[in-house]
């Protein structure tokens, strides 16, 4: 019996593994998020093996309750340990850090540029003054459903620097097998007269009499040089640049936006302003938003939670199996 319940918790354990490494390679930025699944099929499986008398399928739902409590736990740390390197790059630069900020005009900002999601959100946010400029660097991500019905996550680290240019945001992507197909439908992007920078990059904008005169010799010069793989945004009183998470360093992607910044001239824009401009107290951080919450990445509630869940689901499954039995009793269609 005890071999047959150690091969249950190893095989449950197996599981739980494999779906934490693909959630993790996925790019999620909360693997264990949806942990509330594999604690319920836990339970289930606790019901049945309660029921059955059966050793594996005992050891199968401790073994999933130890593995996916482990799970959450290393999610909650793997977090932690984002949240650390963020304040460390703040201290390094001289910046604020606010880990969930609500500003609503940097998220449209990184909606706009990435034009896909219905679930978006900004984290890890370093605000203030660098080189002379409000700038602020934070994480970005979106969720996409599938037609299955579950949902692609993406993330990215933005960098944004103040700007006196607030047209209508001009977006500079890399040209892709999609953005080629569409342009042979008729979904063309702007072409601004350089042959090698529009064989590489996408460029749109609601204002197409702006992008030429942004994007100056200079601008498409240092782009085509520096700017693969990454994706910018000009206008709206800012230059966006983002990049997948992890493929560049926020000092590197800051570099980047600033320079690009530096290679812009206001006078090459008309006069024309878009309606919604960045608000500038988006850049800065109170100092009573500096501090963490404490209870957002704390493992405990919801380990805590999952457990309360292993053991109410065998207690649902015979509460509602003798509430069955009572009504079928009481009508008379059927009793033990």
């Amino acid at each position: 019996m005890v071999v047959d319940f150690v091969l249950g918790a190893i095989a449950f354990a197996m599981f739980v593994l494999l779906v934490a490494w693909l959630r993790a390679l996925s790019g999620a930025s909360d693997p264990a998020r949806g942990s509330w699944a594999l604690f319920g099929f836990a339970g289930l499986v606790l019901l049945f093996g309660l029921a059955q008398q059966n050793p594996v399928l005992l050891g199968a739902a401790a073994g999933g309750v130890a593995a996916t409590s482990a799970f959450v736990w290393w999610s909650a740390r793997r977090n932690r340990q984002r949240d650390q390197v963020a304040r460390s790059v703040a201290d390094e630069l001289g910046l604020s850090y606010e880990e969930d900020p609500a500003s609503a005009e940097i998220r449209d900002l990184a909606s706009a540029l990435t034009s896909a999601g219905d679930r978006n959100q900004v984290q890890r946010a370093l605000s203030g003054r660098w080189h002379g400029y409000d700038v602020k660097l934070f994480d970005y991500g979106y969720e996409v459903d599938t037609p299955r019905g579950g949902a692609v996550e993406r993330n990215f680290t933005c960098a944004l620097v103040s700007s006196p240019i607030d047209s209508e945001p001009i977006t500079i992507t890399a040209e892709s097998f999609l953005t080629k197909v569409a342009a042979k439908v008729g979904y063309r992007d702007l072409q601004l007269g350089d042959p090698d920078f529009d064989r590489v990059f996408n460029v749109r904008s609601k204002d197409p009499t702006a992008a030429p005169k942004v994007l100056g010799p200079a601008v498409r010069a240092w782009l085509s040089e520096h700017g693969r793989g990454l994706n910018f945004l000009i206008g709206r009183g800012a230059v966006l640049c983002m990049a997948s998470q992890g493929t560049v360093s926020r000092a590197e992607l800051l570099e980047s936006a600033t320079r690009l910044r530096d290679l812009i001239s206001p006078a090459a824009v008309t006069a024309s302003r878009s309606e919604t401009t960045i608000d500038r107290s988006a850049f800065r951080v109170s100092a009573a938003q500096v501090d963490a919450d404490p209870n957002s990445s704390g493992p405990g509630r919801r380990i805590a939670l999952g457990l309360a869940m292993v053991l109410l689901v065998p207690i649902a499954f015979v509460f509602g199996g003798y509430v069955l039995l009572y009504i079928a009793c009481a009508t008379g269609n059927g009793c033990v």
